[in-house]
C-alpha cells in the first residue's frame, strides 16, 4: 500500500471510531464539552425535522459552553462536520454556538449556519492518531514514515515529526528525503521559537501550514521579528528569474501560449531565423515549448520572455531552495534575531513560508544583488569559495572575509555563531556546488524591485578640492 494512502486509511478508522462515540456529561472546563454532537434536522420545507424540545436546553447550553471551553483548549481541536447534504468537512473547531459553527479551513475561517450541519465530530488528538498510524507502519518502511512525518507536521507537531525522521536517518544516514525534512524541521523549530508571543499563540500555531504546503505571496508581507514589510517579488518576477535560469537540456514543465508565440514571430519577421514562409512559421508553433523557449534566446526576444510559463522550477533554483536557504540560510543567517530582523544592518532577509516561490526567489534576488560595505558581491561566481556569503559563514579563523562582530546585551558580547564548522562542512560544499550550477553568463533581470533597505552601500563623495 502506498505511504499516503495507508497513512489516510488509518485517519478514515480514527474519524469513524469518534463518529460512533456518543458524547459524555463532562464539566463546562473540559475543552471537549459537548461537541461530539449536534443534531440538527435535514432542511426540506415543512417537513423539516427539528431538535426535540427536550435536547434544545442541552444544545444550547453545550453550545454557550464551547467558546468558554476552547478558550481554554491548548489549541484549537480538529473536527470534522457532517453537513446535511452528507459532505463532510474537515477543519480546526473555532467556535460552536447556538446558531453556527466556524471552522479554519486552511488559515480561512469558515462559518456554517446551524441549520446546515448534520453533526460535530472531534476528531482524538493528533497523539494518539499519531500512535496508531505509527503502530501499522514498519520500522523499515522509509516512505510511509516520511508521509507520517509530513502529517505530523501539517499539525505542527514539529518535535514528534523530528523524532520520527532522526529515526529514519539513524538507520540511513544518506537517505536525502529525510535529510531535506529534517532541515526544515529544524527551520521551522527555529522560526517558531524566535517569533514574539502573539505569533506563536497555540491556537494560530494550530492552523498554520507546514512550508512544503505554503501558500504562495506576493506584495509586502508581515515577517516575525519586527520587519514591518518585506516586499516580495510578484508572480511575474519570479517567472521572468525561471524563464532566465532554465537549462534548456533539463527544463522544468513549461508552456508557450500559441497566440503569444504568432505575435512573436510577426514582431521578429525577416529574422534570419524566423521563416518567411507560413509553412515554417506553423513549424514553430507545433515544437516544443522548450524548442520556442530556445528560439527566444536566440532571437534576444527579452520582451517576450514573461510569455513562457515555467511551471516547475529549474534545476539551479531547486538546489538553492533545498541545499542552500532552507538549510544554512534561514538558518544560521536569517533568524529573526539576525537577518531575518531589522538588527542586522541593509541585509534582511525573508523567514516566513520558506519554501514558498516567493521566499526562495526574493531570498535568491536579494543575495545575487546585495553589495558588501566594500562594494563586493556576496556571491561570487567567477570564484564561488571564495564568495562573501560563504566566507562570512565560516569560523573566523578560517575565513577569508570574516564576519564582523554582531554585539548583544548590555555586555556587547558577540552573538554571532558560524554556520560551517570548516569549508569540509557538506553544506558549505553543497553550496558551492549551487553556485556552479547557476546560468552563466549571469543575466540582468532587469526588475525594479524596492527592498526594505538598499542592498548596495552608500555612495560616499569625497570632497573636492578648491578650484584651480
Amino acid at each position: 500500500m502506498h505511504c499516503a494512502t495507508l497513512v489516510i486509511a488509518v485517519e478514515v478508522f480514527l474519524v469513524a471510531s469518534v463518529a460512533i462515540a456518543r458524547p459524555q456529561a463532562v464539566s463546562d472546563d473540559d475543552p471537549t464539552f459537548a461537541l461530539n454532537s449536534v443534531s440538527v434536522a435535514e432542511q426540506g420545507g415543512e417537513g423539516a425535522r427539528e431538535p426535540s424540545a427536550e435536547a434544545a436546553p442541552t444544545a444550547k447550553a453545550s453550545a454557550e459552553a464551547a467558546p468558554k471551553a476552547l478558550a481554554k483548549a491548548a489549541e484549537f481541536p480538529e473536527a470534522v462536520l457532517t453537513l446535511v447534504g452528507g459532505q463532510q468537512v474537515e477543519g480546526f473547531l473555532v467556535e460552536q454556538t447556538a446558531s453556527r459553527v466556524i471552522l479554519k479551513i486552511g488559515n480561512i475561517d469558515t462559518t456554517f449556519g446551524i441549520e446546515k450541519i448534520g453533526t460535530v465530530r472531534l476528531l482524538p488528538s493528533v497523539e494518539s492518531r499519531h500512535r496508531q498510524m505509527r503502530s501499522a507502519i514498519e520500522d523499515s518502511d522509509t516512505d510511509q514514515l516520511l508521509s507520517l512525518t509530513e502529517w505530523l507536521v501539517r499539525r505542527r507537531r514539529f518535535e514528534l515529526a523530528k523524532t520520527e525522521v532522526d529515526a529514519i536517518l539513524e538507520r540511513s544516514p544518506e537517505n536525502g528525503p529525510a535529510r531535506r525534512m529534517r532541515d526544515m524541521i529544524g527551520t521551522q523549530i527555529m522560526l517558531r521559537d524566535a517569533a514574539p508571543a502573539d505569533a506563536t499563540d497555540p491556537q494560530q500555531a494550530a492552523v498554520l501550514k507546514p512550508i512544503s504546503e505554503a501558500a504562495e505571496v506576493t506584495g509586502p508581507e508581515q515577517a516575525v521579528a519586527g520587519v514591518s514589510a518585506i516586499p516580495l517579488l510578484s508572480g511575474e518576477q519570479i517567472n521572468l528569474i525561471k524563464v532566465f535560469e532554465v537549462d534548456l537540456t533539463r527544463p522544468p514543465p513549461m508552456t508557450v501560449p500559441r497566440d503569444a508565440m504568432s505575435r512573436v514571430l510577426e514582431q521578429y519577421a525577416g529574422h534570419p531565423l524566423v521563416p518567411g514562409a507560413s509553412e515554417g512559421r506553423d513549424a514553430i508553433l507545433r515544437q516544443t515549448p522548450v524548442e520556442q523557449l530556445n528560439l527566444l534566446f536566440q532571437l534576444k526576444a527579452r520582451d517576450s520572455y514573461g510569455l513562457v510559463k515555467v511551471q516547475g522550477q529549474p534545476e539551479s533554483m531547486a538546489k538553492f531552495r533545498d541545499t542552500v536557504l532552507t538549510t544554512f540560510v534561514l538558518n544560521g543567517c536569517a533568524t529573526s534575531a539576525c537577518h531575518g530582523g531589522l538588527e542586522a544592518g541593509r541585509l534582511v532577509l525573508m523567514n516566513r513560508r520558506p519554501n514558498s516561490d516567493a521566499t526562495v526567489y526574493t531570498d535568491f534576488y536579494i543575495l545575487e544583488n546585495f553589495r558588501t560595505s566594500s562594494g563586493k558581491p556576496l556571491i561570487d561566481y567567477d570564484n564561488p569559495e571564495r564568495s562573501a556569503l560563504l566566507q562570512y559563514g565560516l569560523p573566523r579563523a578560517d575565513s577569508l572575509a570574516k564576519h564582523p562582530v554582531v554585539p548583544k546585551g548590555e555586555n556587547n558580547t558577540d552573538a554571532w555563531k558560524p554556520a560551517f564548522k570548516s569549508p569540509a562542512d557538506r553544506r558549505y560544499t553543497d553550496t558551492i556546488a549551487w553556485i556552479k550550477s547557476m546560468y552563466r553568463p549571469r543575466p540582468d533581470y532587469q526588475i525594479d524591485y524596492k527592498p526594505i533597505r538598499p542592498l548596495a552601500p552608500p555612495i560616499v563623495k569625497e570632497e573636492a578640492g578648491p578650484i584651480r
